[in-house]
């Protein structure tokens, strides 16, 4: 996206024809509504009524949208020691006005300069400021002139740049005491999700919900934030995790008194205790339990919300008895699906999206944040995962099996937790490593192959778990597999040629 003078905008629209202007605007990456066009046009006029010095209506970035968040801003202009912010409405919203400078300057705020966030109402022409304390003002039109004129400009590459999608993403596990202190927003995606939710609490008989969502989604955040809402009501909530619970469920419970424990020991809690009772992780329950659970659950007037994402089951096992398809036959909830991307980068998105389907190619997308290394003996693997442990990489086991031993506890390395324990968790840098077994079929998937005996859980799938893991870097360690070295390599090197 690039600058541009908002007279020049404006002058633009009024004098090219629509063809042009759409071409002129899609030079900036600028998506502006008629209706937007309006509001700016009162906001200018308004300044060169009360100054001539139109070197004030440069380098604004116009309708900026940080990538994968989905957090838009109208006007942003870019100083060496602050940032001017400034929302266009066509009315007068009361409170809505202040909670979104409040959200924009939290989003601002990992830029490390001064904020300063306005909000032009264009039918009033009038001008509102947020103060350093939150307290929101109505402010003369020349305050925000005087900001201007005094702004020393900044010179930005590539404005995307300095936004980082993960500094927003908040995990309830993996940054527990910033979601404890609501630290983070949710999306509109994620929020128009959660206050539909809200609404269908029926109070005399059980209400079921289903919220499914891939990895990246926010699937986690969304539901521990509807949980935490129903606890700030002093409502009661159980939440039934299905799996073994990690660092973040033990946080929760014995430093903020969460009620978080195994869906196996669902028969010691009396649901009708509950007013909201969640089951994380559904697709991984055993058949077995989720009759028992649903069984109890049709007795209260709870709300029920299954919580799961089909792609991480990792046993053919959990593939086949589809749980969440058979909860929909048995209580037909209300279903939510969520669909944007917010916690992977787009980078490593597009890796694992081609690492796993090599049809699945972007010529155009580079990866500075995808190592690979290559090691002919599993000492060598194991060391170098030693190495990258010390340097703050997460390392990430394969599953073991009580039942059998696989090859892949050659590189196994102890105190490390499995693709199982770190299911919903995030990480900034991961290890992966793909042995001898992996490789493309025909369909140019990726698949595993020349085991003595079938894994007890599906190494694709447990590898899928391991790498959606990664928010900023991931290392793939290949072990004594060439060609899957040969084909990772040209998906690196790919928009090099």
């Amino acid at each position: 996206m690039k600058p541009i003078n908002l007279l020049s905008l404006l002058n633009a629209n009024r004098k090219l024809t629509p063809e042009v202007f759409s071409s002129y605007i899609n030079h900036f990456d600028i998506k502006i509504k008629k209706s937007e066009l309006e509001d700016l046009h009162s906001l200018v006029k308004e300044f060169l009524f009360n100054i001539k010095e139109v070197n004030i209506l440069e380098k604004f970035y116009v309708g900026y949208t940080i990538n994968q968040i989905g957090k838009e801003f109208d006007l942003l202009r870019f100083g060496d020691n602050n940032i001017i912010n400034i929302e266009l409405k066509k009315e007068n919203t009361g409170d809505r006005i202040k909670e979104q400078l409040i959200k924009n300057k939290y989003y601002l705020g990992f830029l490390n300069k001064k904020i300063l966030n306005f909000t032009y109402v264009a039918e009033e022409k009038k001008l509102f400021y947020l103060d350093e304390s939150e307290k929101l003002t109505e402010v003369e039109i020349s305050f925000l002139i005087s900001e201007l004129l005094e702004q020393q400009l900044m010179e930005i590459e590539d404005i995307n740049k300095l936004f980082n999608p993960s500094n927003y993403l908040v995990s309830p596990f993996n940054s527990t005491e910033k979601f404890i202190d609501n630290k983070y927003f949710l999306t509109d995606h994620q929020e128009n999700i959660k206050k539909s939710i809200l609404k269908l609490n029926k109070k005399n008989e059980p209400t079921f919900i289903s919220v499914e969502g891939n990895a990246g989604t926010g699937k986690t955040l969304l539901i521990y934030d509807i949980a935490k809402e129903f606890r700030n009501r002093s409502e009661r909530v159980l939440i039934f995790h299905c799996g073994a619970l990690n660092n973040g469920h033990l946080k929760l419970k014995s430093n903020y008194s969460w009620k978080i424990t195994q869906s196996d020991n669902h028969i010691n809690y009396n649901f009708k205790d509950y007013d909201l009772i969640i089951l994380d992780e559904t697709q991984r329950i055993g058949m077995d339990k989720i009759d028992k659970i649903l069984l109890k659950a049709k007795e209260t007037n709870a709300m029920y919300i299954f919580s799961y994402d089909f792609q991480q089951c990792l046993a053919s096992w959990e593939i086949k008895r589809n749980i969440p398809q058979y909860i929909k036959e048995q209580v037909s909830p209300k279903h939510f699906k969520l669909t944007e991307k917010i916690r992977t980068n787009q980078e490593i998105a597009s890796f694992i999206k081609n690492l796993f389907n090599l049809r699945s190619r972007n010529p155009n997308q580079e990866y500075p944040n995808i190592d690979v290394s290559y090691f002919t003996t599993s000492l060598a693997v194991t060391k170098e995962m030693e190495i990258l442990k010390s340097q703050g990489w997460k390392i990430i086991n394969f599953t073991p099996t009580r039942y059998s031993s696989n090859p892949y506890d050659e590189f196994y390395i102890g105190g490390n937790e499995s693709s199982h324990q770190i299911i919903g968790q995030e990480f900034d840098k991961v290890v992966a490593v793909l042995d001898k077994h992996f490789f493309y079929g025909q369909d140019s998937k990726l698949s595993t192959q020349g085991w003595e005996s079938e894994p007890y859980y599906h190494p694709t799938k447990m590898l899928f778990q391991m790498v959606t893991r990664a928010r900023k870097k991931l290392h793939l360690i290949i072990y004594n597999n060439e060609a899957i070295l040969k084909e990772c390599l040209s998906i690196l090197n790919s928009s090099k040629r």
